[in-house]
């Protein structure tokens, strides 16, 4: 049973932006952002002018899909 014998579903295209994040393709990558939201936060909290601070992750981070011995136990979480 597919969810479109149940609800009524329209196709919007390729995701851009939702809940905050926005979302680019490149054809070997997806990337996410919350660069809008962020400065839409600092904006309505009057800290638009403070000072950036270093990152706890590298800019351009790529991740890889972990191995059989380095999966995450689902039970756990």
């Amino acid at each position: 049973m597919s969810m479109a014998n149940e609800f009524e579903i329209k196709d919007l295209g390729k995701l851009k932006y939702f809940l905050g994040i926005e979302v680019a393709y490149s054809k070997r990558a997806i990337f996410i952002s919350q660069h809008k939201y962020v400065l839409d936060l600092l904006k309505e909290t009057g800290k638009l002018a403070c000072k950036p601070i270093e990152m706890p992750i590298e800019q351009n981070h790529l991740t890889t899909e972990a191995s059989e011995d380095e999966a995450m136990d689902k039970g756990m979480h």
